[in-house]
Parts: structure tokens; C-alpha cells; sequence
């Protein structure tokens, strides 16, 4: 696993707007997404202006050692709850281990340490496995389910909805970032 401060988050930039277009038609992404429709690149700019236009979103780009390879996007940032709705992908399937459990960590801690949020929510898709057992390990619980919400696949498919609250990623951040930390104590190959 590689070393938690080799990885930041920085704002999207124009720069990095056809790799991450490439990233969301990626089939290791864009089966997982709420819109799993191919996503033409004319649509991607209109999307990164609405983003640019809109104090209720923000997207960060994550970099490990100065590259990207991944996003976390914010939205629904309410001012007034201190609430917001978070999504993310892992775009560079050659990053190192644990870069998904990094980034993570980074995201939260700019949540409700930077944008002092005290609750952050997910949708998931259903049979997103993966991602539903990410959420718990990062600390979120789930709060209900959408039935049947999604069309994807000729099927409607169900969405999970999570959330994790300021005060119990403070318990969980600590006990994350020691498990960066000893997964990275020796291995120093990576």
C-alpha cells in the first residue's frame, strides 16, 4: 500500500477534463454509475460548466504522486444542514492498493474538517458490492433503500441510501489512518 502523503486532492481543472471523460465511459466505471449511458464529450464540458456555475458541487481530482487517478465529486452541498451528497471512482486501475481507502480518507477529512459538513450521504446501486462494503468500512451506515429506483440494464435496479455523520468518521478516521499506516510500515516496493 502506498504512503498516505503521496496522494492530495486538488480541484478539476479544464486540463483534466478528457481524462476524466475517458475515466466516466470506462467500462470498470460507467456500470456503476446512476447514468450508466456512454457519455459524449460535448455533454461532459456542459456537465464541468454546470459544475463550475454551481456552489452546490464540487469535484476533486486525486493524485498520487502527482498523477491523477481518481474523483470525488460533492454535491448537494446544503450550506444551511451542513449536508452533501458525495460520489467517487478510482479512473487509473494501475494505482497502487489501498489509493481507494486513501482517497477516501482525504475526501472525508476535507468534508468535515475543511467545508465543516456534519453529514456526507451516498446512493448506491444495489448490486454494487463493492462499494456498499467500502462505505461501512469507511463508517457509513445505511439509512434506507430506493426500490426498484434506477433503470439499468432492461431491469430497475434498487439504490442503498448511506450516511455518515461528522462525529462518527472522527472515531472511524483515526482507526483508518492507522491501518494505512501499518499496511504501509516495510513495504516500501510500491
Amino acid at each position: 500500500m502506498a504512503d498516505i502523503n503521496d496522494y492530495k486532492l486538488e480541484n478539476l481543472g479544464q486540463k483534466d477534463l478528457k481524462l476524466i471523460w475517458e475515466w466516466r465511459n470506462a467500462d470498470h466505471i460507467r456500470p456503476f454509475m446512476m447514468n450508466d449511458d456512454f457519455i459524449r464529450l460535448e455533454d461532459h464540458y456542459r456537465w464541468f460548466e454546470s459544475v463550475e456555475r454551481d456552489t452546490s458541487k464540487l469535484v476533486k481530482l486525486c493524485l498520487y504522486k502527482e498523477n491523477p487517478i481518481g474523483v470525488v465529486n460533492f454535491s448537494q452541498i446544503d450550506p444551511k444542514n451542513k449536508t452533501c451528497e458525495w460520489g467517487f471512482y478510482i479512473g487509473d486501475i494501475t494505482c497502487p492498493r489501498g489509493s481507494g481507502k486513501i482517497m477516501g480518507i482525504l475526501a472525508l477529512d476535507y468534508l468535515f474538517k475543511e467545508r465543516h459538513r456534519r453529514k456526507c450521504c451516498a446512493q448506491i446501486l444495489d448490486f454494487n458490492s463493492k462499494s456498499l462494503s467500502y462505505h461501512t468500512k469507511l463508517g457509513f451506515t445505511e439509512e434506507g433503500r430506493l426500490i426498484k429506483q434506477i433503470l439499468q440494464n432492461n431491469k430497475y435496479v434498487n439504490v442503498v441510501l448511506m450516511g455518515i455523520f461528522k462525529e462518527q468518521w472522527e472515531k472511524q478516521s483515526d482507526f483508518l489512518k492507522e491501518e494505512v499506516l501499518k499496511a504501509n510500515e516495510g513495504n516500501n516496493d510500491r
